[in-house]
């Protein structure tokens, strides 16, 4: 499958996503066509968190000899919007995407009828107006 929009990927993840009690955070690979190579839930957390390594992120995209990837994880309590915690993890692995020069395309926050795009927001626009920052690693497992 190709996922050239927010939606493609929205549609993509919230197959396993939606119904999900617990926030789960999932990682595609893509090709330079952006075809999917492989898929997987990487963490799966509790009703209002999981915690993850960014070393597992790159783990996967590397092992699949990605030229990018997607993230995308699901919020139970059906609000799509960004907590602080997610807008700062997805900075930190943006910056570190971008490093590695194997690109994080989009995050996708999903509940069960809506969805919330980082890119289609322009966050990563944003982003990459700024240096990456000198904290990127501080912490040795982050909390969504």
């Amino acid at each position: 499958m190709v996922i050239s929009t927010p939606e493609l990927a929205f549609e993509f993840f919230k197959i396993n996503l939606t119904n999900s009690h617990s926030e789960e955070l999932w990682i595609a690979a893509l090709d330079s066509n952006s075809t999917v190579i492989s898929s997987a839930m990487l963490f799966k957390g509790t009703v209002n968190y999981c915690l993850f390594h960014p070393r597992d992120i790159f783990r996967f995209v590397i092992l699949h000899n990605s030229v990018s990837f997607l993230l995308a994880h699901n919020h139970p309590s059906n609000s799509s919007l960004p907590s602080p915690e997610d807008i700062e993890l997805t900075r930190r692995i943006y910056c570190l995407s971008q490093l590695m020069q194997i690109p994080l395309q989009d995050h996708i926050i999903t509940t069960k009828d809506s969805f919330y795009s980082f890119s289609r927001e322009n966050h990563f626009k944003k982003w990459n107006k700024l240096k990456l920052p000198e904290n990127i690693l501080d912490r040795h497992t982050w909390k969504l």
